[in-house]
């Protein structure tokens, strides 16, 4: 139940925020929230990170598709049993691929809006923060997995 709390939570949170500044905002609109660290900057994103394939909706609508099916079955057949940092992880990749879905299939474009001044970097949202942060999770539970296992296998090899 958590894990779908999760996903709705994520999806709720970055609709909202993107309503907002659709309704707010005009594009290329910039307001510094942190002077100097973080605008909210109204932008539109018809491809991927940094823009790649741009104009490639069908693409990013049907991976999501993809994605959304295969971590559902992936979850249903048990694989996350006992192992909450990958559920936690799932959950955030999902609702971050669903909230941006959304924005492709209603506008054709994904709205963003965190705005970094400290570094030259893309704009964002919160789509893509849940996205990069169950990625991070993801890798690093994985990371932790395989050096757990080698530890074991070494102990058994010692013995």
């Amino acid at each position: 139940m958590l894990f779908y709390l999760l996903i709705a939570l994520v999806v709720a949170l970055d609709q909202v925020m993107k309503y907002y500044i659709r309704l707010n905002m005009e594009v290329a609109q910039s307001i510094p929230l942190l002077d100097g660290l973080i605008n909210l900057t109204s932008h539109r994103n018809q491809g991927a990170a940094f823009g790649i394939l741009e104009g490639q909706q069908w693409f990013f609508i049907l991976s999501t598709l993809v994605v959304i099916v295969g971590a559902i079955y992936f979850r249903a057949k048990g694989e996350l049993k006992g192992r909450p940092v990958r559920e936690i992880s799932l959950a955030l990749l999902l609702g971050g691929a669903i909230g941006n879905a959304i924005d492709r299939v209603l506008f054709g474009e994904v709205t963003d809006f965190f705005d970094l001044q400290f570094v030259d970097f893309a704009i964002f949202n919160i789509a893509d923060v849940a996205i990069n942060i169950g990625v991070g999770l993801l890798v690093l539970s994985m990371l932790a997995e395989w050096i757990q296992e080698r530890k074991r296998v070494t102990r058994k090899e010692e013995a």
